[in-house]
């Protein structure tokens, strides 16, 4: 047996080993740049909305460092209040902006919602969005195409 190649091999499987824990490490992070989306509450109200039987949905909605959420509507309005970090978020033609803790936001219904996301490298970003709807309505988001 020729023992020369011996060291060769190893670097070999060694330098394949540490690649792919990189692909899956790099893998990993893309996986969690999606926004992650928790139903908090859905209560069938005694009001009507547009004439027709309403329901309230609240969604708590985080976004990881870097995170951010493709463009949508909503069929519904939506109301938003930022419960800790910051997100930059477009709605409509409006500016780009920068939301932080505390602050509140509106989305009129089918206004195309083009860009949010968490600009930090360190910290998440969480927010709570409330949603008045039609009980009929299934899909309180609808991606744009």
């Amino acid at each position: 047996m020729n023992y020369r190649f011996i060291p060769l091999v190893a670097l070999i499987v060694v330098v394949g080993s540490l690649a792919t824990v990189a692909q899956n490490t790099t893998n990993s992070k893309q996986q969690t740049k999606a926004a992650q989306v928790k139903k908090i509450l859905v209560r069938d109200l005694d009001e009507t909305f547009d004439g027709k039987p309403a329901r309230a949905t609240m969604h708590e909605i985080t976004w990881e460092p870097g995170a951010s959420t493709p463009a949508h509507r909503h069929p519904c309005p939506t109301f938003v209040y930022v419960l800790e970090g910051e997100l930059e978020t477009q709605v409509g033609d409006g500016p780009l902006l920068h939301l932080k803790a505390g602050n509140t936001l509106y989305e009129p219904t089918m206004t195309l919602h083009s860009k949010t996301r968490n600009p930090s490298k360190t910290h998440r970003a969480r927010i709570l969005a409330i949603q008045i709807h039609d009980r009929a309505i299934k899909r309180l988001t609808i991606p744009e195409k």
